[in-house]
């Protein structure tokens, strides 16, 4: 079986694509690696957040070679603004530039879409889930980060509602990826947390009590994808990455790996002609 992902380097850049969308003429995405920066220290090399305590210059940097690497321009950039929560917004034309050449706009937003071209949507990630939903006929993107308050607050099917409902798109015709996220290998959480799920998700094989009986591994992917066909999306129209980046912290920042002492990981999208 063909892994639903695959990683491409080009000189010192390292990102993942998802191979059911790379050889898409009219779509340009990736999720980043730790590699192909300037960025040093516990940031080394490719730092995408400007909130980690990295000179604004290397960050900057960061995101010009990615931005080569994949072939857009940096003023085409939309950052979003990411709190936990739930609001999405749609972006166009006017925002280009959003959180990277001009002040960011937003106090509050989670989940980002266009159907504009040359517009790169980009949001941020150090373990939480990063939602990828492209609509091939329609000519939408968007993408949604699900930590795990936003996962349980069902940011994927507030992205999914607002596409089928405000820009009348069959719900048949909806892809999603998930990427690289902390797996339930790893996100072992208190009994405090797992209630919301379990009040969310019910009991079930995804949400499970270590071997002691204290702690709880819950697996977001499988809250994201149940969600997500929830609302109608089909399962085959689901790519999950199945890479932790926790486990992988010698390739992708890590929150909890590194108690917070880390970078940021980017997942970016663009319409192309």
């Amino acid at each position: 079986m063909e892994s639903p992902i695959k990683f491409i380097t080009k000189g010192d850049l390292t990102y993942l694509v998802f191979t059911n969308w790379e050889n898409d003429a009219h779509l340009e995405h990736c999720f980043t690696t730790k590699f192909g920066g300037v960025s040093e220290g516990h940031l080394a090399t490719l730092n995408l957040g400007f909130n980690r305590g990295d000179k604004e210059a290397n960050v900057i940097q960061n995101y010009k070679n990615v931005c080569e690497g994949l072939g857009v321009s940096l003023d085409s950039i939309v950052l979003s603004k990411q709190v936990h929560e739930t609001n999405i917004a749609k972006v166009t034309e006017k925002d280009k530039g959003n959180g990277i050449i001009t002040p960011n706009q937003w106090k509050s937003i989670d989940g980002i879409y266009t159907n504009e071209k040359d517009i790169t949507l980009v949001t941020h990630y150090a373990d939480c889930v990063p939602l990828f939903f492209y609509a091939p006929k329609y000519g939408m993107i968007g993408m949604a980060h699900a930590g795990w308050r936003g996962t349980v607050a069902k940011i994927g099917h507030k992205m999914v509602k607002i596409w089928h409902e405000e820009e009348n798109i069959p719900l048949e015709e909806i892809q999603v990826g998930i990427g690289p996220s902390i797996g339930a290998c790893c996100f072992e959480v208190g009994s405090e947390v797992a209630e919301v799920f379990l009040e969310t998700f019910g009991q079930t094989s995804y949400i499970r009590k270590d071997e002691r009986g204290e702690k709880y591994h819950i697996d977001l992917w499988a809250c994201n994808k149940a969600v997500l066909i929830e609302s109608g999306i089909l399962e085959e129209n689901i790519s999950i990455s199945g890479i932790c980046t926790c486990c992988h912290s010698q390739i992708f920042f890590s929150h909890r790996k590194t108690q917070g002492n880390r970078g940021t990981l980017g997942a970016f999208m663009t319409l192309k002609d």
